[in-house]
């Protein structure tokens, strides 16, 4: 190419293959169908494994059902697929299911890290069935093959807002074995997942490094079981307490939890209680032997009494608390008497008016707090969402509206 030519040569024309490919990244799929059409450069560019390994469809209106396409034609290169749907549509449904049909159906397929999330609201007496089906199919083996055509190691369903059960956790660890992180905890009113169905999986997926379930799923026999392996791989267990901790009689024995630190003295725990928890169960489930570095009372009530045991049992390892209740003196107290000993420290989401100068002692306490911009500590009530690292109006409008 002359000197005359170059300088005529538009930009795009000339850019290296490997730059046009990271800018197409940021691209939609649907998004990445239009620029394939622009010409034959960008169209073999769009060809690039790199572009596929990680999908995300979108299935928000009945027009995203085109993002079907490039999922039957790249389902080879696909290794971690993230599923959003507006469940209230029937056709987003539809075309979400037969996503999860084509990769279920393809030998070629590589897929090892799947997430479904429901992003609108579950129509009237809405079950999800179809999308069970799919799933079993999916982490099941196709026709006479006598193994799944790709084994997964991550699959995140907690915002399929669906009733889970045994008999998909049983497909799901008879078949892959290999699995590393589960993650169950979703908004489904009921839990379907039995102890022995958890005590099942945890017992076949010894890989298992990542847990995330509901607390009545979760019994002495899955710790035990946990404990008694040879080498667990288990780093992180998160435990959800919901309405059926009233009916349950017991809350996790500080016997199993002592044999679990024991064989897994790195195990990091985050414990969960929602406004359905029954109170009298919260402070019998906090028992000191566990290794809580984040703990979430979502409660809605009045938990000073929780706030000052949690400091008091894990002072040494707390990291992340998060507080949806309402503001008292004694409520203000226990969060300085949190900062001041709670060394590891560095979350805090408190979701109710405090004081400013509480805010300023505890920020003053843990800088780190501040340093890491992962906090909500608020003076004066805001206008929903509070925004995580703001603590003025002003911040938060100036973050909202992306000038930050």
């Amino acid at each position: 190419m002359d000197d005359t030519m170059a300088s005529e040569a538009k930009p795009w024309e000339v850019l290296p293959e490997h730059i046009l490919v990271t800018v197409f990244s940021y691209l939609t799929p649907l998004d990445r169908l239009q620029a394939a059409l622009t010409c034959k450069t960008w169209s073999t560019c769009l060809q690039h494994p790199r572009l596929w390994r990680r999908f995300v469809c979108k299935f928000l209106l009945p027009v995203h059902g085109k993002v079907l396409v490039p999922v039957e034609e790249h389902v080879h290169r696909i290794k971690a697929l993230v599923i959003e749907v507006n469940q209230r549509d029937k056709e987003n449904c539809k075309n979400a299911c037969e996503a999860l049909n084509i990769l279920a159906k393809n030998k070629e397929r590589m897929l090892c890290s799947l997430t479904v999330n429901f992003v609108g609201e579950n129509p009237l007496f809405y079950a999800g069935q179809e999308f069970i089906a799919e799933l079993k199919l999916l982490f099941g083996t196709f026709g006479d093959e006598p193994e799944p055509f790709s084994q997964l190691t991550h699959v995140d369903l907690s915002g399929l807002d669906i009733a889970l059960d045994d008999s998909l956790l049983d497909i799901l660890s008879d078949n892959h074995p290999g699995l590393e992180y589960l993650n169950i905890q979703n908004k489904s009113l009921i839990c379907k997942v039995s102890p022995s169905g958890l005590l099942q999986l945890v017992s076949k997926c010894k890989r298992l490094k990542g847990l995330c379930v509901f607390q009545l799923s979760l019994t002495n026999d899955v710790l035990t079981e946990i404990a008694d392996q040879e080498a667990p791989c288990l780093q992180y267990l998160s435990i959800l307490y919901r309405r059926e901790a009233k009916y349950t009689t017991d809350l996790h024995s500080s016997e199993a939890w002592s044999r679990l630190v024991k064989k897994i003295p790195t195990l990091r725990v985050s414990l969960g209680f929602d406004h359905t928890c029954p109170l009298d169960r919260i402070c019998e489930a906090m028992k000191p032997e566990i290794p809580v570095t984040e703990l979430r009372l979502e409660t809605f009530t009045r938990v000073f009494d929780e706030v000052n045991l949690a400091t008091n049992c894990y002072h040494k390892t707390l990291e992340k608390m998060v507080l949806q209740t309402g503001n008292s003196e004694e409520l203000e107290q226990a969060l300085l008497h949190m900062a001041e000993n709670c060394e590891r420290l560095n979350s805090l989401f408190v979701y109710c008016v405090l004081s400013e100068s509480v805010i300023s002692q505890i920020l003053e306490l843990r800088p780190q707090i501040r340093t890491s911009g992962a906090y909500i500590l608020k003076s004066r009530m805001q206008e929903w969402p509070w925004v995580v690292g703001a603590e003025t109006v002003e911040e938060a409008e100036d973050r909202l509206d992306g000038r930050k």
